[in-house]
């Protein structure tokens, strides 16, 4: 199934979606936090079990550099996706409130021009008495 972007609504008139600009900043950002905590944490778990298990010292080196590197990887696609969702609940936000704001904006204009058209009745009526 191709992604959500690259679907089209053609068929049933909505608009295209498009995912905000910042996506791939903020999830590289998130890639590069999750994958150095996980990293550091990977280290000191070497450090411990490389003093205290036998099995571990056994371990071949490029075994212990797999568990490492595969450590980070975790740690950055854990985080990576935290960000995004966090990025994209922010601009679903934001984008609530201007439509909020465009609605009372909206309705605000209503009423002025339903009070302005009373008020223009209201003045009509009084000129049609006076004749």
């Amino acid at each position: 199934m191709p992604p959500p972007a690259s679907t089209s609504h053609s068929s049933s008139g909505a608009p295209p979606i498009i995912p905000p600009d910042q996506v791939s900043k903020e999830a590289t950002r998130g890639f590069l936090s999750g994958a150095f905590r996980f990293t550091s944490i990977s280290i000191l778990a070497h450090v411990l079990l490389q003093r205290v298990h036998p099995v571990y010292r056994g371990l071949t080196l490029q075994f212990k550099i797999f568990i490492q590197l595969s450590a980070g990887t975790l740690g950055g696609c854990i985080f990576a996706e935290k960000r995004v969702n966090e990025y994209n609940n922010m601009v679903r936000r934001q984008q609530r409130a201007l439509d909020r704001s465009h609605r009372a904006w909206s309705e605000e204009m209503e009423v002025r021009a339903a009070m302005e058209r009373r008020e223009m009745e209201k003045g009509s009526g009084k000129v049609a008495e006076e004749v």
